[in-house]
């Protein structure tokens, strides 16, 4: 093993110790109404560990693929604090955890199913031409949309919430519920890639504006730290493609809540950043579990097989929905991502349907990007819906609403032999 991966990995083992600290000293003791226990014992805690050195057999110390950054992100964001979850707390079933851990072994296995091959898809002639112009027009059209629509425009970011309902109805229905985030969330930042990609930085400026812009309209705070995020990629990947960077980050946010914590006596850092991005999303994913073990599934009645199939729960009130009013907040949607949500629609089958068409999707952008793409490129037109399927939403809704498989098609579009491996 070389220094690398051993900084790596012990970043990874720091990132959970931290994580540990934050929950037993801050998530516990401050926020136990919302679930977070401590019931200690020692074989919850054994197992835990165990699985959690499991995790590190498919890590790899460097991004060379897209999914590499997947299974990092997966493993350190949904895993690790699932461990931490079981071993603290008794209560905690091992089902949850253990099915979290095999659906990523069977992601793993699909992407590196050697009889798995996408490599002999063609190269389309002037698909970057084609993608430019196609993404011009949406972006054109959306800003056209917002201007004539009557949205009420904002640009701070405490207040979005007061607009974002009656911007999304002034602005949305029909097939704009999907072209709107679509435009924002891949076809504009596509744009501002692109103009990356080509070192227009001007344009990349001018297009960002244009971001700013959709900000104000569609008052979601994640348009505008898309092209942040973008930004990153571009220049990190450009100089390394080590991922050493990923739990140093997350280590660094769980550190600056703790140190606000403790020298401050501030929990809002912790509520907002240590609790909402690793230990809520995990604990749903116990929640669902729990709730249909016992409770009729889904079974995509909502969804692709509304038209055969009756909704088990009252019409309009979302699988979301439904668990936020079994955690006792009917108004609250506790999203959360592709694991609950497969679970919730068909059990162990629906999470090992929901595998397979992830591993699927992540072998297919590996082969369509491998020295045909930059990684940087891919990623930062992957990076927002993996997230999103990851931690907050159903599989098809990623693919569809969020606009995944358009960021898809669009990459297969782009290809091009003139990206050697230095252009990452």
């Amino acid at each position: 093993m070389n220094k690398s991966s051993m900084l790596f990995f012990l970043l990874v083992f720091v990132f959970r110790v931290l994580l540990e600290i934050s929950y037993i000293n801050v998530i516990n003791p401050v926020f136990s109404y919302a679930g977070f226990h401590v019931n200690f014992s020692y074989i919850n805690y054994l197992i835990s560990w165990i699985i959690f050195l499991s995790g590190f057999l498919f890590l790899a110390n460097r991004i060379l693929r897209v999914s590499d950054y997947f299974f990092v992100i997966m493993f350190l964001v949904i895993i690790t604090p699932m461990c931490i979850l079981f071993g603290y707390d008794t209560e905690r079933s091992l089902v949850p955890l253990g099915v979290s851990i095999g659906s990523v072994w069977i992601i793993y296995f699909v992407v590196n199913k050697k009889t798995i091959s996408f490599r002999t898809l063609p190269i389309f002639k002037g698909g970057l031409t084609l993608v430019v112009l196609v993404a011009s027009l949406f972006v054109v059209f959306l800003i056209l949309w917002y201007a004539l629509s009557g949205v009420s425009f904002n640009f701070n970011l405490m207040e979005v919430y007061d607009f974002r309902i009656k911007n999304r109805d002034l602005a949305g229905g029909g097939i704009l519920n999907y072209t709107n985030g679509w435009t924002y969330n891949v076809f504009n930042m596509t744009l501002f890639s692109i103009a990356l990609l080509a070192r227009r930085y001007v344009i990349a400026v001018f297009i960002f504006a244009i971001q700013a812009y959709f900000f104000a309209a569609s008052a979601h705070k994640s348009v505008l730290f898309i092209p942040f995020i973008i930004l990153s990629l571009f220049f990190y990947f450009r100089k390394t493609n080590s991922a050493v960077f990923i739990p140093a980050l997350l280590s660094s946010i769980v550190a600056l809540t703790l140190s606000t914590y403790y020298f401050l006596g501030d929990t809002l850092a912790s509520s907002v950043l240590s609790r909402r991005i690793f230990f809520i999303p995990s604990s749903l994913t116990f929640t669902y579990f729990e709730f249909f073990n016992d409770n009729p599934k889904v079974i995509w009645s909502n969804s692709v097989l509304s038209s055969f199939l009756e909704y088990p729960y009252d019409q309009g009130q979302s699988m979301s929905k439904v668990i936020g009013n079994f955690l006792g907040s009917p108004d609250m949607a506790a999203n959360n991502g592709f694991i609950s949500s497969g679970y919730g629609h068909a059990g162990l089958f629906g999470v090992f349907f929901y595998s397979l068409v992830v591993g699927f999707i992540l072998r297919f952008l590996d082969h369509i990007t491998d020295n045909l793409v930059p990684l940087w490129f891919a990623l930062s037109l992957c990076v927002v819906p993996l997230a999103s399927l990851i931690m907050s939403s159903d599989l098809f809704v990623v693919l569809l609403t969020h606009g995944f498989i358009v960021a898809i098609l669009i990459i297969l579009l782009v290809r091009s032999k003139i990206y050697a491996p230095d252009s990452l």
